[in-house]
């Protein structure tokens, strides 16, 4: 059977941070948003066997090591899927010191996205818009590249979600300006209600960024990043960002997969 994923697309993902000792978090919440992914598509799957993928993969990472772990779903079929695959892949985690207390600088991406595809609403394997946008941001010493909607809205980053802030209120594109809805995304909203800050979900533009007096990324690997520059403006490094991160971290013990004794 043809390799439906390589020769179309065909598959989804799932990239998880691995934690020393093995651990993995949110580990129900990044695989209901593959079983989504496999609905809307028609894909084959079954969670179990994702599961099973994931358990196997912690097995072959040293005890001591934090890894990038990628789960792949991968589809077969001759005139359509037939069935699909999980596999997995993983290399060891860079370090992230200096990112977090320097800042990391962000550009626009050089094309627009279309809102309503549902390309960017999962982690499908039809990733070259993001991996084309995203190589030209480091090829000019960026980390990420800010991606703009038809209506000339900032939604995401190539691998990142956004949040801007402004007078100790948090804004973050809403999910209907073209975006994937981040694990980490989530977490973040909920650690700031949790801590009583204001976060919503508001339209920006380019035009608003220098409205703002500071930003950070999140994604499941670096978790949250403070943003220094965001194209053309300039960002102090925001205290509460360490807040959030304690709020984030302190949630990552109750979802730790496989859980402590």
């Amino acid at each position: 059977m043809k390799n439906r994923t390589l020769l179309f697309g065909e598959g989804l993902f799932e990239t998880f941070r691995v934690y020393a000792g093995r651990k993995l978090v949110f580990v129900e919440d990044h695989l209901d948003r593959m079983a989504d992914g496999c609905r809307f598509f028609a894909l084959p799957f079954s969670g179990k066997k994702g599961m099973d993928a994931l358990e196997s993969a912690l097995a072959e990472i040293p005890d001591n090591t934090e890894a990038r772990l990628r789960l792949n779903l991968i589809s077969y079929g001759d005139q359509g899927v037939e069935e699909t695959a999980f596999r997995t892949t993983w290399e060891p985690l860079q370090e992230m010191e200096a990112r977090q207390s320097s800042g990391v600088k962000l550009t626009l991406a050089p094309f627009q996205r279309f809102s309503r595809s549902p390309l960017v609403r999962f982690k499908t394997t039809s990733y070259l818009e993001n991996i084309s946008a995203f190589r030209l941001a480091r090829e000019r010493g960026f980390f990420d590249a800010l991606f703009i909607n038809e209506r000339g809205e900032i939604t995401e980053g190539c691998i990142t979600n956004i949040f801007f802030l402004s007078k100790g209120h948090i804004f973050t594109p809403p999910t209907d300006a073209g975006l994937l809805p981040g694990i980490t995304r989530k977490q973040i909203i909920e650690v700031a209600r949790v801590l009583g800050l204001s976060v919503a979900e508001s339209t920006i533009t380019p035009a608003d960024l220098n409205r703002f007096d500071g930003a950070f990324v999140t994604n499941s690997v670096i978790e949250i990043l403070p943003v220094c520059t965001a194209g053309d403006t300039d960002y102090g490094i925001p205290e509460m960002v360490e807040a959030l991160r304690g709020g984030y971290r302190k949630r990552l013990e109750a979802s730790l997969f496989p859980p402590g004794p």
